[in-house]
């Protein structure tokens, strides 16, 4: 069974890590990189590199991050083969639908439980799991 590699991509710190313990407690699942913007992960080429399969995408966690932003970093990690699961700290009906259109896989809410969004992630890649 191969793991899930996963990229995570928040502006807070402890949510940074807390996901990352998180995550890392399950045996299917492996966190290959977290950084606090998609722009930090741009400029680590090695890290692009060694892709994942499953980028969480951290939004509302301090400073707002234009629509289209979001949007562009989405589609961004869809043409590079990784799925997208939006961390949203709100529930937002506008923004749930743009980012699922322009390839978001989920959008859930940050505060979703380890087992629900280890489920949610798995989900994503079955062919991973067998």
């Amino acid at each position: 069974m191969s793991e899930i590699r996963l990229l995570i991509i928040e502006e807070h710190v402890a949510v940074r890590d807390a996901l990352k313990v998180r995550l890392e407690s399950s045996a299917n699942l492996e966190v290959v990189a977290a950084h606090n913007s998609t722009a930090a992960w741009r400029a680590c080429w090695q890290e692009r590199d060694n892709k994942a399969d499953v980028v969480l995408l951290g939004l509302k966690s301090g400073q707002q991050r234009p629509l289209t932003t979001i949007i562009r970093d989405v589609k961004e990690f869809n043409r590079s083969g990784m799925a997208v699961v939006v961390l949203a700290s709100l529930a937002d009906d506008i923004e749930k639908e743009m980012v699922l259109q322009a390839g978001a896989r989920r959008y859930l809410l940050k505060d979703i439980n380890s087992n629900q969004l280890i489920a949610e992630i798995e989900a994503l890649a079955p062919s991973h799991i067998h």
